[in-house]
């Protein structure tokens, strides 16, 4: 597949952005489909959680801009598809591979948009740039904390930080 020449464009941003809560969203939804493991299950809810939301979040932004809010099914489909790829590793790999993706891939991107928007003197375009950085960011750190083995509640800390309506009241026995 050849690779988009990306001019960091507000717009340009957005439709990364959203595409990229349309594919984490499958890739979440599809990974918690393949695990009996409640735990595993309940750790990529609070994934899932936080694409949905921040999916949402997004629509004003894009229909602002002049843009539709369609979910694309290719977008999708590469979500399970990676999925498919994510299920044949470890969980402390698909960590590894989240939290790669999220630092080496995505940041650099957001954090780019983030830059253009401020040098085209329109902060608000800014500070939604920033807004999925920090989603991103907390990912990352979703993903690192795991990679550390650290327990539960301070795993998912980051995401429900940024959730508006975090899971974190799901009493799950065992967990902790």
């Amino acid at each position: 597949m050849e690779e988009k020449v990306r001019t960091y464009e507000y717009r340009e941003g957005l439709e990364m952005f959203y595409n990229g809560e349309v594919l984490g969203e499958a890739v979440y939804s599809a990974l918690i489909a393949s695990t009996e493991d409640l735990t595993i299950q309940l750790k990529l809810s609070y994934l899932l959680q936080l694409e949905t939301e921040t999916k949402a979040w997004l629509r004003r932004y894009l229909l602002a801009a002049g843009m539709n809010v369609v979910e694309p099914d290719d977008i999708r489909t590469m979500g399970a598809s990676l999925a498919a790829t994510m299920n044949a590793m470890s969980w402390k790999e698909g960590m590894q591979a989240i939290y790669t993706i999220a630092t080496d891939d995505l940041l650099p991107h957001y954090r780019r948009y983030a830059d253009e928007s401020r040098l085209r003197g329109r902060p608000d375009e800014a500070a939604v740039c920033d807004h999925m950085v920090e989603h991103e960011e907390a990912q990352a750190e979703f993903a690192r904390r795991e990679l550390d083995g650290k327990d539960f509640a301070y795993s998912v800390e980051p995401l429900t930080r940024h959730s508006k309506y975090p899971l974190e009241a799901l009493a799950v026995t065992g967990m902790g």
